[in-house]
C-alpha cells in the first residue's frame, strides 16, 4: 500500500515548514509528498528544498504558470501514485494518527472512495480559536443529521461540507473525477462525485487543526455571523419547521437551487447517476414545501406566486 499526499502551495512559507513536519510526522508514514507550487513570490519553494533535503519524499513541481486553487489540486492528484491519496493546504496542522485513523474508516467501509473528517479552528500562533469545530462553521450538524447521511441534499442546499484539507481519496477515484469542474473548488467537485456515488464517508474526529488568517485564498470567512444564519441552515436541512413566510421562502429557494444543481450535473453524462429519481423526488419536495406553504400564508403566497410569475421565478 502507497500513501500519497497532493499539497497545494503559493506564498506559504509563514506555515509550510510546520505543515510538513506535521504529514511527516505520522503513525504511518505516507510514502510521496507531491506538491505543486503556484509561482509563489515568497521563500516557499526555497523552504520546500530545504526540507526536501532530509525527505527525499517530497517532490517539489514549479507551475510555470499560476492555476489557482482548484487546478493546481488537480494538477497535484494527477501526480499522485499512492493507492490513497491525502489532501493538504499549506498552512494546516495534521494530528499525529489522522493517516491512521482515515485508513481505518475505509477499513472498516469497504465500498469508501472518499473520507473527510472533522477540524479543530487554529490562529496564526497555532491556538485553538474556540469550541467551534470546522464542521460548525459549514453547517455540518451531524448528531442530529439522520443516517445514513444524504449528502446531496446537504451539499446542494446547504453548500458543501467536505473541506479539502481533511479529504482522502483512493487512487480509483482519478478515474472519474478529471477534469474537475469549472463551477466548483476541488473539494465541492469531488465530494458532489462521491456523494452521486453513495461512496462518501467521514470521522467525526478532528484530524488536522485549520487555520484561520487574513491571507487564505480559501476558508472559513465570517466566522462572527455564523449564529445569525445557523436557525436558516437547520430549516433547509430539515432538522427545524419553517415558522416564518420568509422562512418557508427561503426553503423553497434552496429547493429550486438544487434542482438547478442537479440539472446542470447531467451535463457530465455520470452514467452511475439515475438524474431522474433525483430530480423527480426534488419535485415533490417542492410541491409538498409549497403546499404548506399556501395554505399558512394563503394572502402572502397568492401575492408573492403573481409576482414570481411576472417575473418568471422559480419554475419547477
Amino acid at each position: 500500500m502507497k500513501l500519497s499526499v497532493a499539497l497545494c502551495t503559493y506564498n506559504g512559507s509563514k506555515f509550510i515548514e510546520q505543515q510538513i513536519n506535521s504529514i511527516l510526522n505520522q503513525t504511518i508514514k505516507v510514502d510521496e509528498i507531491i506538491v505543486c507550487d503556484d509561482k509563489s513570490t515568497d521563500a516557499t519553494v526555497s523552504i520546500l528544498k530545504e526540507l526536501q533535503v532530509a525527505n527525499p519524499c517530497i517532490v517539489i513541481i514549479e507551475n510555470e504558470i499560476n492555476l489557482r486553487s482548484t487546478k493546481n489540486f488537480e494538477k497535484a492528484i494527477q501526480r499522485c501514485s499512492g493507492d490513497y491519496i491525502f489532501l493538504a493546504d499549506q498552512d494546516d496542522l495534521w494530528n499525529t494518527e489522522k493517516v491512521a485513523k482515515t485508513l481505518a474508516i475505509f477499513n472498516e467501509n469497504p465500498t469508501t472512495e472518499g473520507v473527510f473528517s472533522n477540524a479543530d479552528l487554529i490562529d496564526d500562533n497555532g491556538i485553538k480559536l474556540s469550541h467551534k469545530t470546522i464542521w460548525d462553521s459549514v453547517f455540518f450538524f451531524e448528531k442530529e443529521i439522520s443516517k445514513p447521511v444524504d449528502f446531496i441534499d446537504i451539499i446542494f442546499k446547504n453548500g458543501n461540507i467536505v473541506t479539502g484539507a481533511t479529504l482522502c481519496i483512493k487512487k480509483e477515484v482519478k478515474s472519474f473525477i478529471f477534469p474537475f469542474s469549472e463551477d466548483n473548488l476541488h473539494d465541492e467537485w469531488i465530494a458532489s462525485v462521491l456523494a452521486f456515488r453513495n461512496t462518501l464517508y467521514y470521522s467525526t474526529e478532528n484530524l488536522i487543526s485549520y487555520r484561520i488568517h487574513d491571507n487564505q485564498q480559501v476558508g472559513m470567512k465570517n466566522l462572527d455571523k455564523m449564529e445569525e444564519i445557523t436557525r436558516r441552515k437547520r430549516v433547509i436541512l430539515g432538522l427545524d419547521t419553517p415558522k416564518s413566510f420568509k422562512e418557508y421562502r427561503f426553503l423553497l429557494k434552496k429547493i429550486f437551487l438544487k434542482q438547478k444543481e442537479l440539472v446542470n450535473f447531467q451535463k457530465y453524462n455520470f452514467d452511475f447517476i439515475d438524474f431522474k429519481k433525483l430530480q423527480n423526488d426534488n419535485l415533490l419536495e417542492w410541491k409538498l414545501i409549497t403546499e404548506k406553504t399556501k395554505s399558512t400564508f394563503p394572502i402572502r403566497y397568492k401575492t408573492t406566486s403573481l409576482i414570481d410569475t411576472l417575473l418568471g421565478k422559480r419554475t419547477l
